[in-house]
């Protein structure tokens, strides 16, 4: 009896926190249209605040900050929106309009084209979106093993294999591209500089060679962390050590 009154009180907490989470959401869009930018943006850090976390939320919260020409802060949820939907193209034009306005440009190394093609064919899908598909052939896969054993026919029996086969790599690579997916969203390894200009340090320590400037807004990779300080890496190679309040994770 015990474990049913707990349930029921999960179930109920549950629902009032959905119902809470809604009723903020349309409140944060209502503002949105009234052109009340800051409130609308508000009101989205309070519904992630709660514990929230979706495409949609990082999108409207890219925008309100986009509107209020706070560009870091746009940049910086966009790039969080496009790791829960990686091919949402409202959201890559909007991250392309904000990153226009950073002041530094830098030029990507170039990668070999079948890196290029494999990390564009895994953006495609989320890693829900990756999973799902990989359920959907492995469910093809048991129908043609069904087949293969249970036809009478030795044609079916050849179209059976043949066809599971193939359906058993794609069920592995697509299962792959959902980890790979996931880890870039749980890893969360790049980050967005947030000071207006920053001095990047050959070593942790504020008394370190200085390298070169960057300034907001600038995508970084973070390679590892020092106590106050994060090793980054440029686009173009380049590396160095930065306070780790200079930057804050996609």
């Amino acid at each position: 009896m015990r474990k049913i009154v707990l349930l029921l009180s999960f179930v109920v907490l549950s629902l009032c926190s959905f119902a809470a989470g809604e009723s903020l959401n349309q409140q944060a869009e209502d503002e949105y249209k009234a052109g009340k930018y800051l409130e609308a943006a508000d009101t989205y850090k309070k519904i992630l605040a709660d514990g929230q976390e979706s495409f949609a939320l990082y999108y409207n919260l890219g925008n309100c900050y986009y509107k209020l020409g706070e560009n870091t802060q746009a940049i910086l949820n966009y790039e969080r929106a496009l790791l829960l939907d990686p091919a949402n193209k409202d959201a890559q034009y909007n991250l392309k309009m904000a990153q226009n306005q950073v002041v530094d440009k830098i030029e990507v190394l170039p990668e070999i084209f079948f890196i290029r093609w494999y990390k564009a064919l895994i953006s495609w899908f989320s890693a829900d979106q990756w999973a799902y598909i990989s359920v959907v052939l492995f469910v093809l896969f048991l129908g043609m093993v069904a087949l293969f054993f249970y036809s009478s026919s030795v044609w079916m029996k050849k179209t059976g294999f043949t066809l599971g086969v193939v359906l058993l790599f794609f069920t592995v690579m697509t299962i792959v591209f959902s980890v790979k997916q996931n880890n870039r969203i749980v890893e969360r390894d790049n980050a967005i500089v947030v000071t207006p200009s920053v001095t990047v340090k050959g070593a942790p320590d504020a008394s370190g060679t200085s390298l070169f400037v960057i300034h907001e807004g600038l995508k970084v990779k973070v390679i590892e962390s020092l106590g106050d300080w994060v090793n980054i890496r440029l686009e173009d190679g380049n590396e160095g050590w930065v306070a780790k309040n200079d930057v804050e994770k996609i």
